[in-house]
């Protein structure tokens, strides 16, 4: 193979550019998870890095729906996840995106990270048909705490029963209305414990 085709067949490390593979370990390694703040109703919740940097950079072009990024974020969130509390008796469950959203992407956002994290593992379940969207919501962006919490009340919806500890996904904590909100269901429907596990986190979710 000449070396023109080998430049342009040749992967390349979609934050540092470096030949060989789609992303490096030594981009991944360059994110500092990070528990954030105590939620209401959150047992804890862990964020793998700020909303910063290359890791806000590859999410917004992942939500902008470039997939080639699915890979890189799925694997930021796995070794989040087991960082902190490891792969036993937990089940996922993503934040649902709206309608509307999932028709401009082309997919569910949270929810495909959280099937490219099941690959990896198959230890870890997923129930995500379970919570879902009643309703309509604002996007959050810019929106104070307090509005943030009314544009969620009674948002979310849940259609069994839930057991045992689970862990709700997200991309983005802010204020963390949106994981209260859905955990608070969550709990009334029977999980015994509420983890939150993100991509980012915000200055506000310290």
């Amino acid at each position: 193979m000449s070396i023109l085709k080998q430049l342009v067949f040749t992967p390349r490390c979609l934050i540092c550019s470096r030949l060989g593979v789609e992303f490096c370990a030594t981009c991944i390694k360059g994110v500092a998870p990070f528990r954030g703040k105590d939620l209401s109703e959150i047992t804890s919740c862990f964020c793998a890095g700020e909303y910063a940097g290359w890791l806000r950079d590859a999410l917004i072009c992942y939500k902008n729906g470039d997939v080639r990024y699915v890979e890189l974020l799925s694997q930021v969130l796995y070794n989040t996840l087991d960082k902190f509390l490891g792969f036993k008796n937990l089940t996922l469950i993503p934040i649902p995106s709206s309608h509307q959203k999932i028709k401009e992407r082309g997919f569910d956002s949270v929810t495909n990270l959280c099937s490219n994290m099941i690959q990896r593992n198959k230890s870890i379940a997923m129930d995500e048909t379970n919570l879902f969207l009643r309703r309509i919501v604002l996007d959050q962006v810019g929106l104070t705490a307090a509005q943030r919490h009314s544009n969620l009340e009674g948002a979310f919806g849940i259609r069994r029963t839930v057991n045992g500890t689970v862990v709700l996904v997200d991309d983005v904590v802010t204020t963390g209305a949106t994981l209260n909100s859905a955990a608070r269901i969550l709990k009334f429907a029977g999980a015994q414990r509420v983890f939150a596990l993100t991509l980012c986190g915000s200055p506000k979710s310290r």
